[in-house]
């Protein structure tokens, strides 16, 4: 049995700062793309205050994300992070093409539980409900991993513009150092 696992992190585990406050022996391998999924948030998170990512099949779409490699001593650690226990998220196999080389690597990714319907990317900008907007700080430090990941630039220009719901968690602003980063 293989002692390490891949994770396609595409939510706030694309910041090394963030997945190492739960998951310390995390390991970026590169970026990655998984295709015939849609990036998408739904309902509400305490933490972040405001609506968690979570991916949706959806043919023809594509989300990218950071590719991790960790110990498997951590795998309780991630799956506690992202709620397993409580029915926030499951753990999914998909499979993510590497940026670098363009080979597919199978990884643990997480959805939520209760996924939401209807394609978000359908509904005007200014109609999108508030248990699909993300809250600023989140968004934040999902665009601030982005570009720490290399995300293509189109992609994290595309996160720049989605709906927030405004609601900043200042102590996770100044923990994760996100004071940077522009939306």
């Amino acid at each position: 049995m293989t002692s390490k696992f891949y994770y396609f992190g595409f939510g706030s585990n694309l910041l090394a700062k963030r997945i190492h406050i739960q998951n310390p022996t995390a390991v970026r391998i590169g970026s990655g793309k998984l295709e015939d999924y849609q990036l998408d948030f739904f309902t509400s998170s305490r933490t972040w205050l405001g609506a968690p990512a979570t991916v949706v099949p959806k043919k023809g779409s594509c989300v990218y994300g950071a590719i991790w490699q960790i110990d498997n001593s951590n795998l309780k650690d991630l799956d506690d992070q992202e709620g397993v226990s409580h029915g926030i998220y499951v753990p999914i196999t998909v499979s993510v093409v590497a940026l670098s080389d363009c080979k597919p690597i199978e990884c643990r990714a997480y959805h939520l539980t209760t996924q939401p319907t209807g394609d978000v990317r359908s509904i005007k900008h200014e109609e999108i409900p508030y248990d699909r907007q993300p809250s600023k700080t989140y968004l934040k430090t999902i665009v601030k991993g982005a570009v720490e990941t290399r995300l293509p630039s189109d992609y994290v220009q595309w996160l720049r513009t989605i709906k927030h719901n405004g609601k900043m968690v200042e102590v996770l602003e100044k923990k994760l150092e996100l004071h940077d980063v522009e939306l």
